[in-house]
């Protein structure tokens, strides 16, 4: 019981951060019709690819817990 609920908050960490990185990636797009830079291009890639990172870490988890359909 101790270790679902250490995973939920795990989860509920996961979900979070998503959620944050998901608010900078589109304010990052949004900026990126201004400033086209390959630096702006490259943190943009480094976001949406911890994203993905973080999506899939969600997945897993979900998965550990029995939580998926």
């Amino acid at each position: 019981m101790v270790t679902k609920r250490k995973k939920s908050k795990k989860l509920k960490k996961l979900e979070e951060e998503h959620q944050y990185l998901d608010k900078k990636v589109a304010q990052l797009t949004k900026d990126r019709l201004k400033d086209r830079s390959s630096e702006s291009k490259d943190i943009l890639t480094r976001l949406k690819r911890t994203k993905l990172m973080i999506k899939d870490a969600i997945a897993s988890t979900k998965a550990k817990l029995g939580l998926t359909k």
